[in-house]
């Protein structure tokens, strides 16, 4: 059984991404996606239609397990 995020991945992957992209035309639509890929990630499902970005930010900071 696949690991879900909790609130330490969590914090950890926003604090990154609004650390990177805060203040830059692309947030919000990047902060879609991470939302979009969490739910996706802890339903197992693939990440086909994320943004390559937010992909590489949720393989960083997923369960390991």
């Amino acid at each position: 059984m696949q690991e879900m995020f909790e609130k330490a991945h969590l914090d950890a992957l926003f604090g990154e991404l609004d650390q990177q992209w805060r203040g830059k035309p692309e947030f919000e639509k990047l902060s879609r996606d991470v939302h979009l890929g969490i739910a996706l990630s802890d339903a197992g499902r693939a990440l086909n239609k994320i943004d390559a970005r937010v992909v590489t930010l949720i393989e960083k900071h997923k369960p390991k397990g």
